[in-house]
């Protein structure tokens, strides 16, 4: 049986994709900076406190458009047999000022994967990201696993 432990950095990193930025994006807060998950079974949810990351953010100037995505900061897991970002599902809940989009892999392509939508000014604007093993079995990766992410805000 093969326990695994990952760290996710979700670090309060903004990263501005797109300029000019015509909205203010401000008081950005991305809570635990870190998130360790552990299983025992890496085909399964994962269990651990916490297992899931607070994100929020203040917008001005009533921007027309503006997307949220989390970008794995490399594109394989480190300290371990190297699995894929996309061997996790990161998902959106608990929307405030935003609209989640549907749950999907992990990415360090572009922008990486986009979790929230939104419009117009929010004080604050947040969401909560939930991170999910996939089919992990087919990577046996051991026992700690770490990959590095940023949340990244773009307007089109």
């Amino acid at each position: 049986m093969y326990v695994r432990q990952l760290t996710m950095i979700a670090a309060a990193a903004l990263a501005l994709a797109v300029l000019p930025l015509y909205a203010t994006v401000s008081n950005w807060s991305v809570t635990p900076s870190s998130v360790t998950f552990t299983s025992s079974n890496p085909a399964g949810s994962v269990t651990g406190i916490p297992s899931t990351t607070n994100v929020s953010f203040k917008t001005t100037f009533s921007p027309a458009a503006f997307t949220v995505h989390v970008k794995a900061v490399t594109p394989n897991f480190s300290g371990c047999n190297t699995p894929p970002a996309s061997a996790v599902k990161v998902s959106c809940s608990s929307p405030s000022g935003v609209t989640c989009a549907g749950a999907a892999a992990l990415s360090n392509s572009g922008n990486g994967t986009t979790v929230a939508t939104g419009t117009g000014n929010h004080n604050p604007a947040s969401f909560v990201l939930t991170y999910n093993f996939q089919d992990s079995w087919n990577y046996q990766q051991g026992a700690s696993c770490s990959i590095g992410t940023q949340i990244v805000y773009t307007e089109p």
